[in-house]
């Protein structure tokens, strides 16, 4: 079952500035990616095992990448913020990260470049992988009801509380006002059941069981807060990508190309799933996807990183122009 902490701990990016440090003065991952005698070029790939990778197995699956010359190794993270100094360190070359934690990572001093998408946020409530939940017997029965309540989320200061804050301010509801307590996904439920929260914010697959234990519906948090932005991004070093530009260019073009075959095949990612994110058959089955899209645009960046300069989740700045790199 899939358990991975969704935000990048301050710590996780004071390692990655400390490896950083490391990198310029050794010239760790500022060499050459390793091409074979037949020309295929092998990479190692850090990323955490949920549905927004799910691409990238299948274009191992697949074959994608052996037809753009690539012998890709996946190595699985053990949290969201593990692969930024995996990358940074060169015990990978590229990652899949959560756009909003390689902003802030960015705007830390960590030298990531983005290039290429696998996810994007809905408009659409229902097709939202994070919702809102509340007891099926509590007293809160509307959005409104949230003033002054407590909310259960994954982790502080990341994506899940930026986009739950901004939706409960444009729906008319003081976010100033609610309290945000982490508590690990698989231990929400237990914990609204309990009484130790007022709300849970979770995702999916860990929606499912919400809805099964009677829990009430009250918001899909990304659909209102940040419709059609990035979600989970394709990433590398800048010192990795000034001497592989044409690398990273044939990992976009493998990546887009599993993107778009998930996006119009839903039935390939649920089968792929088990297989390495843990998620029960029967489970993947029915559980709530994300939008799989390869649009990767500045525009959309911007979507997350005007929001986080707002509501002051990042110290320093998020330099687009610099992080957000197109065409190769």
């Amino acid at each position: 079952m899939i358990n991975i902490r969704r935000t990048a701990a301050a710590g996780t990016i004071s390692l990655a500035l400390a490896l950083a440090g490391t990198a310029c003065s050794s010239a760790a991952g500022s060499a050459p990616a390793t091409t074979s005698a037949d020309g295929t070029t092998s990479l190692t790939v850090t990323l955490a095992p949920i549905p927004d990778s799910a691409p990238l197995y299948i274009a191992v699956e697949q074959g994608i990448f052996k037809k753009h010359g690539l012998d890709v190794k996946i190595s699985p993270a053990p949290t969201m913020g593990a692969s930024i100094p995996a990358l940074v360190s060169g015990a990978a070359q590229i990652g899949v990260l959560a756009n909003v934690d390689a902003m802030q990572a960015s705007a830390a001093g960590v030298p990531l470049r983005l290039f290429g998408a696998t996810t994007v946020t809905t408009d659409k409530p229902a097709e939202d992988t994070g919702k809102v939940y509340v007891a099926k017997d509590s007293p809160i029965k509307q959005l409104s009801d949230l003033a002054g309540k407590t909310i259960g989320v994954s982790g502080l200061g990341g994506a899940g509380e930026l986009s739950l804050r901004v939706a409960l301010d444009k729906s008319g509801v003081d976010s100033s006002h609610v309290k945000f307590l982490e508590v690990p996904l698989d231990s929400m439920l237990n914990s609204l059941e309990r009484g130790q929260v007022d709300a849970i914010n979770t995702i999916s697959p860990f929606t499912n069981a919400a809805e099964a234990s009677g829990a009430h519906y009250i918001l899909s948090p990304g659909a209102v807060a940040v419709p059609h932005a990035l979600q989970f991004v394709m990433a590398t070093t800048a010192q990795f990508l000034d001497v592989n530009k044409a690398v990273v260019e044939n990992f976009k073009a493998a990546v887009d190309e599993a993107t778009a075959y998930a996006a119009k095949n839903p039935n390939a990612v649920r089968a792929i799933l088990p297989n390495y994110s843990g998620t029960p058959k029967e489970l993947a089955a029915v559980m709530q996807l994300p939008e799989f899209n390869s649009d990767f645009t500045k525009d959309r960046a911007r979507i997350w990183s005007d929001l986080i300069a707002k509501y002051g989740f990042v110290k320093g700045t998020i330099d687009i122009d610099t992080l957000i790199v197109q065409n190769g």
